[in-house]
């Protein structure tokens, strides 16, 4: 499945890139756009590179830049080398052979005197910027702020990198080392970066190391992480789960009839009872995720990043119903929202501030709630979440089960969430010990 420049993609260009395209075979090289099918990604879709083909051998080139990622299924990519595509498809068709264009160009200048390398600094794909941790970090700071999912850690961490390392536009790869990695743990701490974020963002940095070795930009001896190398500090998260006799007195509290006290309450239990439910998901669903006893959806979290998609099945029992009777939209169509939070029309920005802004308020008057009901904890959405999955480890409910409800990928993620067990019921297993005892 490929891409030539035989394909006819605007008149005014036909003559110059079928010329292009004789003089290119004259020196016996060919060029080809292709989904490369070798390597598929978690969202399911495959990269696209620039193929050269040179005395039967095949080398293939990364064409990724800071305005794009080219990566698509094998339906999106038939739809953009289709004789007539359109829209956006449309535009990458243009951009792919302006980059096959330029390959073409570059092979030709080189006066039969061809070679791998050096097409490759030739076309500029061996630059400062393959070498570059901030190339790679725009890549995907910028599909993140395309298609509104990817490594929210990207962005910060660049900054963060940049204020480090004293620099705004180059960091080579080699200039991350151990030593260097070691220092900036202590930078960030000094700025007074959580742990757990700090984590994220070496995970992050992880990421772009082994995109670029993928991509034949380093080598993997420069590779910094892992056993006897840097390892970044974990640390056991903050428990933020609530006692089951906490939860019982929120549920009996009863705020005004329409008030933010009762619509936060709600929100929150809706959170609580669904599985744990974020403000996310919870704001994206719509009637027809509403069956006649469960709710069904995917999460937003993992919607593109998994070739796998898990639903989350929840029951709908009465008190999920009421709420949604208080709360949601009048109109049930099936494609209409649940909650008016956010509705059809929306950039992804909008969506995003008006979700935060409901996180926000929701908190608010959660947490005075609480503080009525001497609560003394700090409580948010995360605390109905993280509560969801507490109650039921003490309850009894395995590990897999829960890590299912919540949607997660492993048990690893799972066990953070799940707080050690109550005090007084450490003391009452302790007891067995001495069971002999009158």
């Amino acid at each position: 499945m490929f891409w030539r420049t035989t394909i006819e993609i605007c008149h005014t260009k036909i003559e110059c890139i079928t010329k292009n395209y004789f003089s290119v075979m004259s020196t016996k090289v060919s060029t080809a756009i292709v989904l490369f099918k070798k390597r598929q990604k978690k969202n399911g879709k495959y990269p696209v590179k620039l193929r050269l083909t040179h005395d039967r051998k095949q080398m293939y080139y990364n064409i990724d830049n800071k305005n794009r990622v080219y990566e698509f299924t094998e339906e999106e990519f038939e739809k953009i080398t289709s004789p007539k595509p359109r829209g956006e498809y449309k535009e990458i068709q243009i951009e792919f052979s302006l980059i096959e264009e330029k390959a073409q160009k570059v092979i030709k200048a080189m006066n039969n005197d061809f070679s791998f390398e050096e097409f490759k600094t030739n076309m500029g794909i061996s630059g400062s910027d393959k070498k570059n941790v901030f190339h790679y970090l725009d890549i995907k700071i910028n599909a993140a702020s395309i298609n509104g999912y990817g490594d929210k850690s990207a962005k910060p961490l660049k900054t963060s990198l940049q204020q480090f390392f004293k620099r705004e536009k180059n960091l080579d790869f080699k200039e991350v080392t151990i030593a260097k990695l070691q220092e900036f743990e202590q930078f960030m701490r000094d700025k007074g970066i959580r742990p757990s974020t700090y984590y994220r963002y070496v995970a992050s940095l992880r990421s772009i190391f082994i995109m670029a070795h993928k991509e034949n930009s380093i080598p993997t001896t420069i590779y910094p992480f892992g056993r006897h190398k840097y390892l970044a500090p974990q640390y056991v998260t903050t428990k933020r789960s609530l006692k089951l006799n906490e939860i019982e007195k929120i549920y009996n509290y009863r705020p005004e009839p329409y008030s933010q006290e009762e619509e936060a309450k709600d929100y929150w239990f809706f959170t609580y009872l669904c599985n744990g439910i974020n403000m996310v998901d919870m704001c994206h669903l719509k009637y027809q995720d509403i069956g006649k006893d469960f709710i069904t959806f995917i999460r937003k979290k993992t919607e593109h990043s998994s070739a796998v998609k898990r639903p989350i099945t929840v029951p709908l029992t009465q008190d999920i119903r009421e709420i949604i009777e208080r709360q949601g939209n009048k109109d049930k169509s099936p494609d209409n929202y649940v909650f008016p939070v956010i509705q059809d029309g929306l950039t992804h920005k909008q969506k995003v501030y008006k979700i935060a802004w409901r996180v926000r308020k929701t908190n608010v008057y959660i947490q005075k709630i609480g503080t009525k009901l001497e609560i003394d904890k700090h409580l948010t959405t995360y605390t109905a979440r993280h509560s969801f999955a507490t109650i039921l480890k003490r309850s009894g409910v395995s590990t897999e089960f829960i890590s299912e409800s919540l949607g997660h990928s492993n048990l690893k993620i799972t066990e953070t969430y799940l707080d050690s067990f109550e005090n007084d019921h450490k003391l009452e297993i302790a007891k067995h010990l001495t069971a002999f005892k009158k």
